[in-house]
Parts: structure tokens; C-alpha cells; sequence
């Protein structure tokens, strides 16, 4: 049923909702106060993005602390806040005033990162750039006013202040999709992500229903990347289907995460599901080495792949 209330028969479906940004999650936060008190939200779209851009310039002149963080639930592009905390302590140290703030990040989970290999990296690149961090920190509270962040840990809500932060909300599927029969009953709880086979991305109850991208309740994949690798096994199990035959077609998981590390420089992280690092160009890329010419595919080859693929050209 349509947003006008039209119902439309289907044979087959393909689920492409995408996610929402849950902002009303956080307490106390709202959009209008992107780019005062020191609060940024780059998620929020352009707009948002650049007043998140003139906050934290404002914040590497005056100086203080920088709190920097990411939702418990799924997320998409979940190295986007490990990007904008490296981007931020690049930016301070390329005006010369690095040594006037302190930058933290608060983990919500045990690791900074996914993958073991990548998140003992990003830990070292940490340490050495004097990025506190603290884990099991889950943000639930923020006082504008005040500059403190509220968290849920362990151990009971702990408070953080903060001179400028980059405020990510939770991530969830849209109403439509939480609130129907399709999510996962019994994983992710109340984010909603349609269930699907994680290999053929075939809805596990429904079998004339797929999910791509977002919304599909995968363990990973919640990036551009991964949706130009499930696009092609839907597809073939699709047309299989139609013909009256099965397709061997797989989705292994595949990621891609241009992790950002300074301007100029970054890491090109592909992996699957089982955590393996799956270079695109081996022996040629490293992907655990801060190269310009990983920047430069996230600058221009990826870009100019990701707007073709929002045309049906890639």
C-alpha cells in the first residue's frame, strides 16, 4: 500500500527502503541546533553538514574537548565516525593548534571497528595521535546548555563534556518496514532489518520477497559497495526463479570502507563476512597502509561510481 493509500499487486519484491535516522532517540538533541554550542550532525544531510563543518573549525581555534561517538545499532557507512575524528585531530594539527584540544572518542562496543585486524590499526593509529578512547559508551542524553553528553554503559549512565561533538543517531528501518511482518523477529531488535538469507538476500519466509541495501538484515553491508554486489545475486535469483530453476549465485558479505585517516591519505578496507580483508587490487593497494592513492579512489573513482550507480549505469 502506497503512501495515498493505493494498493499495488506483486509478484516478485524487491525491498530498497533504504534507513532512517533516529534523532528522537537522543534526548534533548534536535536539528535546529546544529552549528551552536558546539554541536555538529554530519549525518543530517548537506546543509547540517556544513554547519558540523564550521562548529569544529570553530572548535580547532578556541580549543577544548572533542567528543566524537556512534550509535549501538546498525549503521550505515559504520567507519564514518572513525573518519570524521581523524579528519578533525588532521584538521587541528594542519592549523597548528593540535596541542590546544583534546579529542575522545566513545565506542559503543568493546572494539572500534569491525574487523580485528582493522580495529587493532585504527587503535595504534589512535594511540599515536593522542585519541582517548572509552567503550561500552552508548549516548542516550545531550544538554546543549551545558556541553554534556549523557551515556548508557555497563556499569550505569556515565556523563562526558564536551567543546563539540558530532552527534550520529541510531539507525533503523522505516516505520513501514519495522511495523510490517517482514523484520527479524529474533536479531536486531526494534531496528527492524528485513529478514533475508544473508547469501541470496531471499526474505526467509516470504520467497517472492528480496532486500538490498539498508534494509536488509545482514550482518554486514550497509554501504554503496555492498549494494553493487547484492544488485547482481538478486538479479540472478530472481530471472532463476522466473525460469523455473535455482541460481548459485552468492552475496559473500563483501564491504568496501575508504577509512579516512588524515586529508590526503587513507586506508581502502574491504572485507566479507567472516572478517577477511578482500583487496580489490592486491599487491598494489595494501589496505591497512594510509596511501594518497586510497584517498584518490574514495575522492574520484568511487564517487564517480556511486553516481552512476544512482542512474542504473554501474
Amino acid at each position: 500500500t502506497t503512501s495515498s493509500g493505493k494498493k499495488v499487486a506483486y509478484d516478485f519484491l524487491i525491498v530498497a527502503a533504504g534507513l532512517k535516522l533516529d534523532w528522537d532517540s537522543i534526548e534533548g538533541f534536535s536539528l535546529d541546533q546544529v552549528g551552536k554550542n558546539g554541536i555538529g550532525a554530519v549525518y543530517a544531510g548537506p546543509e547540517y553538514a556544513a554547519k558540523t563543518w564550521q562548529a569544529m573549525d570553530l572548535f580547532t581555534e578556541k580549543g577544548g574537548v572533542g567528543l566524537f561517538t556512534r550509535p549501538a545499532t546498525e549503521m550505515k557507512c559504520a567507519g564514518a565516525p572513525l573518519k570524521y575524528t581523524f579528519l578533525t585531530d588532521d584538521y587541528a594539527r594542519k592549523k597548528g593548534t593540535r596541542d590546544n584540544i583534546e579529542i575522545h572518542y566513545a565506542a559503543h562496543a568493546k572494539s572500534l571497528f569491525s574487523v580485528p585486524i582493522v580495529n587493532e590499526k585504527v587503535r595504534m593509529l589512535f594511540h599515536e595521535r593522542g585519541v582517548q578512547t572509552v567503550h561500552n559508551h552508548v549516548m542516550k542524553r545531550i544538554d546543549p546548555g551545558k556541553r554534556i553528553a549523557t551515556f548508557a554503559t555497563p556499569e550505569g549512565d556515565k556523563e562526558l563534556g564536551y567543546d563539540f561533538t558530532n552527534v550520529i543517531p541510531p539507525m533503523r528501518a522505516p516505520d513501514v518496514i519495522r511495523n510490517s511482518p517482514l523484520p527479524w523477529a529474533d536479531k536486531w531488535v526494534d531496528q527492524g532489518w528485513v529478514e533475508v538469507d544473508k547469501h541470496s538476500l531471499r526474505h526467509r519466509r516470504f520467497p517472492e520477497i528480496f532486500a538490498v541495501g539498508d534494509i536488509a538484515g545482514v550482518p554486514k553491508g550497509k554501504t554503496a559497495a555492498s549494494v553493487k554486489w547484492q544488485v547482481p545475486v538478486v538479479e540472478a535469483h530472481l530471472l532463476a526463479t522466473l525460469e523455473g530453476k535455482e541460481s548459485n549465485e552468492r552475496y559473500d558479505g563483501y564491504t568496501s570502507c575508504p577509512l579516512i585517516t588524515r586529508i590526503g591519505r587513507a586506508m581502502l578496507v574491504e572485507f566479507d563476512y567472516n572478517n577477511n580483508l578482500t583487496p580489490s587490487f592486491p599487491g598494489i593497494i595494501a589496505p591497512l597502509e594510509e596511501l594518497w592513492i586510497s584517498w584518490l579512489m574514495k575522492e574520484v573513482a568511487l564517487k564517480a561510481t556511486y553516481n552512476a550507480m544512482l542512474r542504473g549505469k554501474a
